[in-house]
């Protein structure tokens, strides 16, 4: 019984003391951290920002800078035979005044300013547009286009050439970090994106359980949701420039995802791991007011360390929109917005090899302040206070799970339908009308085809590693489940994400279905789903996860 005393009192010891523990009383995991880039190749050569519906002809993140080429490269080429039954079948944008062949695809320039492409690999394709006159970094006139060395180029009315460029601060990456212990292990993953299918995860999950023999569940995949990330999601109401651009999706973004997982998981080594909850107030409550408004500023750290070289990563979460600003150039620029900006001043500042931002329930919490370099700043700054304070050191063995809740989908009828259609179908160029026009037009197919989703899926992982847990939810999570899942738990060491495996709508609470706010109604239609969620889903998930317990 003494000797239980006595390493209670040092297991409490270390616990305020942080480094008072001795190696015997904790773990030594095996981990490994790595990253990928996730901007774009030249080709795309302009792509889509995601997360917002405004403007309506979009936002590209194309730039068009003066170039030497010489005028001879602009001579007229025939398309060829292959996209003869294209271009019958689809013909040409209104007002095309230059069309070139590229690869598998046809690009088109029209009098409005716009860029629009074709897919040949799809027999089924429309011109879809992939550029626009912006006056910002698109504000030339052209009158032709060309590719020269995988290259876009333009010619002005003016008669200057100019050469299309991607306009990026350089910063969106996939970071994996693989934690095991014994024969068990997980692997979490933060990406710079807005948002994902889960059918794009699920396939993943499958091609990393094949290589490594990692269960799915055994990976979490995580959007940091970044509104100035390309679009990597089927967003089925928005504009068709919205949808994802399948060369940027499977030939940027699915190799660097993988190749961030296979790395951490070749780069495991033995590693101590250890805590730290501090706050941070870089968010608010964007649409519950008042003093009582939620707002979960629980900042949560995890610390790995090198035991042979001493080396630290780590891993942040806290919940929080990362949309601001969507102004003048950054709104037609890619970004990883302030979880970039974070990023970057801990590993250049406080010591840190790999610093992993994973997006915690900011369903409905936005930044305080407009400029997201600031933002990020103070996040770095909060998070190397908890650096420096004692943390506490994780032992014990890993496991993990995957669970679900499948709501029933209360339907509209055939009626309710297109008499929302035809009520929304009256106002031309009105953004939100037409968005209302395509969801009425969704359902409708769908209810023709007998293909009505009946159930809508929100799907719950549980990591334990240790005596931490970690909790991550599919769909834009508001900050009511962060508070709500931690206090299952008094007491222990948890941290919920939100944005994870699948971001196919919000995850409102009863409050904001009943006040009619974005995140409990309007978000609904933008994300293209039969229905709102029913009033008891926040009481749903937490008691699932209350009765499973893991």
């Amino acid at each position: 019984m003494k000797k239980v005393r006595i390493l209670s009192f040092l297991l409490l010891s270390g616990t305020l003391l942080g480094s008072s523990i001795s190696v015997q009383s904790q773990t030594v995991y095996q981990a490994g951290t790595a990253a990928a880039s996730l901007e774009p190749k030249s080709s795309p050569f302009s792509l889509a920002l995601a997360g917002y519906g405004l403007p309506r002809g979009g936002r590209f993140n194309i730039k068009w800078q003066e170039s030497a080429l010489s005028l001879s490269h602009f001579k007229a080429k025939k398309l060829g035979n292959k996209w003869k039954s294209l271009v019958d079948a689809n013909r040409f944008p209104p007002g095309t005044l230059s069309v070139i062949s590229y690869k598998e695809r046809l690009m088109a320039l029209t009098a409005e300013d716009e860029l629009y492409r074709l897919d040949a690999s799809d027999p089924t394709a429309e011109w879809i547009r992939f550029a626009n006159f912006n006056n910002v970094f698109y504000r030339v006139h052209l009158k032709a286009i060309t590719v020269h060395k995988n290259q876009l180029y333009g010619l002005g009315k003016d008669n200057k050439i100019y050469r299309a460029v991607q306009q990026t601060e350089g910063d969106l990456t996939v970071k994996a970090v693989a934690i095991g212990e014994g024969d068990q292990s997980v692997v979490m993953v933060g990406t710079d994106l807005c948002g994902f299918n889960t059918s794009f995860i699920t396939s993943i999950k499958q091609e990393v359980y094949k290589k490594h023999n990692i269960r799915p569940e055994a990976v979490l995949i995580n959007a940091s949701h970044t509104h100035f990330a390309p679009s990597t999601q089927d967003w089925t109401t928005w504009g068709s420039h919205q949808l994802p651009d399948t060369l940027y999706l499977n030939g940027v973004v699915r190799p660097a995802v993988l190749k961030a997982i296979s790395q951490a998981l070749k780069n495991r080594r033995s590693s101590l791991l250890s805590f730290g909850r501090g706050s941070t107030a870089i968010g608010h409550n964007r649409t519950l007011k008042g003093p009582d408004a939620p707002y979960d500023n629980a900042l949560d750290v995890l610390q790995i360390e090198n035991t042979a070289d001493h080396t630290k990563s780590i891993v942040f979460l806290t919940g929080c929109h990362p949309v601001f600003s969507n102004l003048g150039e950054e709104g037609f620029t890619l970004s990883a917005n302030y979880p970039g900006e974070a990023r970057k001043v801990l590993e250049k500042e406080a010591g840190i090899k790999e610093a992993i931002f994973i997006q915690g329930c900011g369903g409905d919490i936005n930044p305080v302040q407009a400029n997201h370099n600031k933002t990020g700043s103070d996040l770095a700054a909060d998070v190397k206070t908890i650096l420096q304070q004692p943390m506490q050191q994780l032992s014990g063995k890993i496991d993990f799970h995957l669970d679900s809740v499948n709501f029933p989908v209360n339907r509209w009828s055939r009626e309710q339908i297109l008499a929302f259609g035809k009520e929304n179908g009256n106002s031309p160029n009105d953004v939100y009308a037409e968005k209302n026009v395509r969801w009425a037009n969704l359902m409708a197919k769908l209810d023709s085809q007998d293909k009505m989703p009946q159930t809508m899926p929100v799907y719950m992982q549980t990591f334990n590693i240790g005596n931490w847990k970690l909790v991550g939810i599919s769909r834009e999570t508001v900050t009511d489940y962060s508070i709500g899942i931690k206090k299952l738990w008094p007491g222990k060491l948890v941290s919920v994400a939100g944005y994870c495996n699948d971001v196919s709508s919000y995850l409102p609470t009863s409050k904001h279905i009943n006040a009619g706010v974005y995140e409990g109604k309007d978000s609904f239609f933008w994300y293209g789903q039969p229905a709102v969620f029913p009033l008891n889903l926040y009481e749903t998930i937490i008691d699932r996860i209350k009765s499973k317990n893991y």
